[in-house]
């Protein structure tokens, strides 16, 4: 019953951290469409989880799980989602968040990468800054991840996940 809570509650962060600024609903769309598109990706998004996070996996593959999720919306929400699907960018706020919360919790192992943001990016020090609810394929997300595996050599850190752990704290 607590690990059911915790997780519910780390859905609900994940989705208001990934859906808040991105302006993802059509117009119209009831509060009770809304519950159940995201109780329905929570679930797909779950048995990744399930099937894939639980040891650790590549880069490559992680990215072809982002795209999933966009695939997954694309196939079974278009009526509820503005541009008929989540983006790249989107989905993976949405992905990576919810495995940065997991892992913290100890419930899976390192994942590869780690939520990609405004505030990421600015204290990464990016060189060039790419709205995140606007990118719609891997590559200015790889662009960003691979300036982060250069901070991450110079750092004492032994993961991307844990370097973003420890800058981005809140102010």
């Amino acid at each position: 019953m607590k690990q059911k809570f915790i997780n519910k509650e780390i859905w609900l962060l994940s989705t208001m951290g990934a859906f808040q600024r991105a302006n993802i609903y059509r117009q119209q769309v009831s509060e009770t469409v809304k519950s159940e598109f995201k109780a329905n990706l929570h679930a797909f998004i779950n048995q990744l989880i399930e099937n894939v996070y639980k040891t650790n996996l590549s880069e490559e593959k992680h990215i072809k799980m982002i795209w999933s999720v966009s695939e997954y919306t694309k196939n079974n929400f278009t009526s509820v989602l503005n541009k008929g699907q989540l983006n790249f960018g989107v989905s993976q706020k949405l992905l990576n968040l919810y495995l940065k919360y997991l892992w913290c919790l100890e419930c899976i192992p390192t994942p590869p990468h780690f939520p990609v943001d405004r505030i990421i990016q600015n204290k990464l020090k990016v060189p060039k800054l790419y709205a995140w609810t606007q990118i719609e394929s891997e590559k200015p997300y790889l662009e960003i991840i691979q300036h982060a595996k250069q901070v991450l050599q110079n750092s004492t850190y032994s993961s991307l996940a844990e370097l973003e752990l420890h800058t981005f704290n809140r102010s």
